[in-house]
């Protein structure tokens, strides 16, 4: 059985989220445990989230006047900058400082240690995974 999370409001798509993402680690961990106490060897159903949200919604939502929110100019490149379009460097710098950057860089520009300490290390990165590489599994026909 599929999660869904829908919406358009950052906040509230946010805590769905994490709502969300607990309830299939917890799946997962029952499963995981299930087979290890069981010695059950079969596919499991795993948990699926599926994510629905306006293309670009953390973008600009309107650039000339035109539309830019949930259109194909979302995953184009949305905001043009240069010397023809000065006014919009300050939509590019409203959008990028919505991230606060100064919670997530170091003065220097580095991911603070916090956040980099979340990342997988070694065998438990995604490209790691032998399925995920699928060089590793290739063999010779």
């Amino acid at each position: 059985m599929p999660y869904f999370v829908e919406g358009d409001d950052p906040e509230s798509m946010h805590q769905r989220m994490a709502e969300v993402l607990d309830k299939a680690v917890s799946e997962i961990r029952q499963i995981q445990c299930y087979a290890r106490e069981n010695g059950i060897a079969a596919r499991p159903h795993w948990p699926m989230i599926i994510l629905r949200s306006p293309k670009g919604w953390t973008g600009s939502k309107k650039v000339d006047g035109v539309k830019n929110e949930d259109t194909f100019r979302a995953h184009q490149i949305p905001i043009l900058v240069n010397a023809d379009y000065p006014g919009h460097l300050k939509l590019l710098e409203d959008w990028m400082t919505s991230y606060r950057p100064e919670e997530l860089f170091d003065e220097s520009g580095r991911l603070i240690p916090e956040l980099a300490e979340l990342a997988p290390m070694g065998e438990r990165r995604m490209g790691a995974n032998l399925h995920a590489n699928g060089g590793l599994l290739l063999r010779a026909t």
